[in-house]
């Protein structure tokens, strides 16, 4: 029986550090769009968890792709992350979410409209 892929976990400090530095990266959204309202991290692209499979084609295989949701009681992150780790994504989930990231005043932006893909890199 195969085991699914376990979801690495990224912290807010680290995933500040990365966007900080410059790294080439994906941050994703996987919210519903009706949590949108929580908040948004500068620079995400939004696909959620339930669109998911069919959307995976618009992602970059060759860069990292780094999951959240709304904070750590939300699972969807880390089962975003290992959905993509069994496609051969390489990925990290932040389990703290939207709200331990705009707790922290880390940059948020406006949800209303959809980021288009090749927007998305951070």
């Amino acid at each position: 029986m195969n085991k699914a892929p376990e979801a690495k976990v990224i912290t807010k400090d680290a995933l500040n550090a990365k966007i900080k530095k410059g790294e080439s990266f994906q941050l994703l959204n996987v919210l519903d769009p009706k949590d949108y309202d929580l908040g948004v991290i500068a620079g995400s692209m939004k696909i959620p968890l339930a669109e998911l499979k069919k959307r995976s084609s618009e992602l970059d295989k060759s860069k990292e792709i780094v999951t959240y949701c709304a904070d750590t009681s939300c699972n969807a992150s880390r089962k975003a992350a290992e959905m993509l780790a069994e496609d051969g994504f390489k990925v990290s989930a932040y389990v703290g979410g939207v709200k331990e990231w705009t707790d922290a005043k880390l940059p948020v932006e406006e949800a209303s409209a959809p980021v288009p893909a090749e927007k998305t890199t951070v």
